[in-house]
Order: structure tokens, then sequence, then C-alpha cells
């Protein structure tokens, strides 16, 4: 029947197959646009998913991003607190003899004069000490604002004048624990802020010195403090003899709150606060180590912190 058919109407066979033909294509496009259909709901709920769980991982960092800015910040707040409390402690060290001298000149004026037997010279000496310890006072006062405002402007400073003003900050506790300084330092600039610098310092010197209150030797006292160029660097080597540290805790004095000291000594946070100056403010990298050397003839064992700073070119 179907040759026959073929063979008396040829439109007619021809009309059949593009009839299949036709219906073929139209099944094969519903085929093709269900797949679409699902591909892009399945699409969708991929996109949906990493959309959400990447927005519940960007609150998830800026909920940790704002919790370590917070405790960055009681850091540097319990930072300056220790510090202010130090500062304190050497204003009331470096106070205590100039206002003995002026309590014992204006007594003595006073019984010289219920005597009479007040003479001009001992009025002018008297009246000079009064002066000369006055303004002594005046310029304490004067460092201990240096030091403590909040100065962020960088600028162009020396090395060595920065490590006398911290040393001039301590200096009669330096001088009353009968701790000698030896410094061997280079006229070197630097671009920064001094204050940060001085506050890195005296953390270092203040460890040194509570060291040398654990150790009992009958060698001085030395803290040596020498600096220098390397390498397109400022180094600061600031090295004691008191004992050193020990090799199970060197890898942890940089946390923040580590510390040996009781805590009525020490928050644990100079030396970290330390490392975060000298890293982010001033660009620069801080190191502690144990070390053994000889100097006059005299075998020593400490701590050497080495300071690197990029040279201002």
């Amino acid at each position: 029947n179907q040759l026959q058919l073929y063979d008396n109407d040829n439109s007619y066979i021809f009309s059949i197959i593009t009839e299949n033909e036709r219906k073929i294509v139209n099944n094969g496009k519903e085929t093709i646009l269900t797949f679409n259909i699902i591909l892009s709901i399945f699409l969708f709920i991929i996109l949906y998913l990493l959309y959400r769980n990447q927005s519940i991982l960007e609150q998830k960092i800026e909920a940790k991003t704002k919790e370590l800015t917070e405790k960055q910040k009681i850091i540097a707040h319990q930072s300056k607190m220790a510090a202010m409390g130090e500062m304190i402690g050497n204003i009331s060290h470096q106070w205590r003899q100039p206002l003995s001298v002026i309590s014992t000149a204006a007594s003595g004026v006073i019984f010289h004069k219920e005597l009479n037997i007040l003479s001009d010279e001992i009025l002018l000496e008297s009246m000079n000490n009064i002066t000369n310890s006055t303004q002594y006072l005046s310029e304490t006062i004067d460092d201990f604002k240096n030091f403590t405002k909040q100065e962020k402007e960088k600028m162009l400073f020396e090395v060595t004048p920065t490590i006398e003003k911290a040393i001039d900050l301590i200096r009669p506790i330096l001088e009353d624990k009968k701790i000698k300084v030896i410094k061997n330092t280079q006229d070197i600039k630097f671009f920064g802020i001094d204050n940060e610098l001085i506050q890195v310092l005296l953390n270092t010197f203040n460890n040194s010195i509570d060291a040398f209150e654990i150790k009992e030797s009958s060698n001085d006292k030395l803290l040596f403090i020498d600096t220098f160029k390397k390498d397109s660097h400022i180094v600061i080597n600031i090295k004691d003899n008191a004992g050193g540290i020990s090799e199970d805790i060197i890898e942890r004095v940089f946390e923040p709150y580590f510390t040996t000291k009781h805590k009525s000594q020490g928050t644990g946070i100079g030396l970290y606060m330390s490392m975060e100056i000298i890293s982010k403010q001033l660009k620069g990298e801080i190191i502690l180590k144990s070390t053994s050397y000889t100097f006059n003839s005299v075998d020593h064992k400490g701590t050497i912190v080495t300071i690197k700073l990029p040279m201002y070119e």
C-alpha cells in the first residue's frame, strides 16, 4: 500500500514525512525548553546558596574584624595607661631631689630670718637653688607632655637625640638601680614619629631593669645601646647582661598579655605594643633573643633587642 501510495501520490507521502519531521522538531524544542528551565532553576538555586553563604561569610568577617579592632583598641589603651604609670613613677623619682632642695632652701631662709642672721649671701644662694630646682621641674613636665601628646605627623629626626630623650626619662631609675649605660651611636636620620620610637625604647629599657631585679650577680649592671647603618636600614641594638631569657618562652614574648612577671609588676603588653609600633607604624622589624659576649675580659649573658628601621633617603 505504501509503494502504491508512493507511486500514485508522491505529494501525499511527502506531506506525511514533513509532518513527522515537524513533530520531532517540536518535541525536541519542548525537550530543550524543559531542560533550559530546569537548568535555570538549578543555577538560580546554586547562585542563591552561593550569595547566601557569601553574605554569611562577609558578616562573620565583618564581626571578626570589629572584634579584633576593639581588642586592639583595648590593648593600645592598656599600653598607654601602663606607659603613663611608668612615666609618673619616673617623674616622682626625678622630682624628689629638686623638691627636697626647694624645701630645704625655703626652711633655711625662714630659720635664718627668725634668728636675725639672714644675710644677703644666704638669701641669694637659697633663691638660686629654688629657681634652678623649679626650672628643672618645669623641664621634666615638658618632657612628660612631649611624650604623652598624640603626635601623628611624621617628620625627619635623628635617632641619637631620640635615644637620649628616652634615657633622660628614666635616668633617675637607672642611677638608683646602678645600671651603667654604654652608648655607641651614629648620627642617622629617620622619617617617622619619634615619640613612637621613644615608647619602644622605654619598653625595652624597663624590661632590662626588671630583669636586673631578678638576677643576682656580682658583675656590674650594663646596658649597651648601639646604632649603625646596614643594608639601607637603621639598626638599633639594645643589650644587657641580666642573664638572658629562656628558650622555652622566647617565641611567645611578643604575644599580647604574655608575661613572666607577677601581675602587680607587668601587663604583658609592652613587647606586643613595641612590635605593633615598629612593624605597622614605623614599617620596621624588632627581634629579641638571648646572647653571650665578653666585655672588659668578663663573660656576660643577657638579652639583645634588635630594631631595624628603613633608612630615610
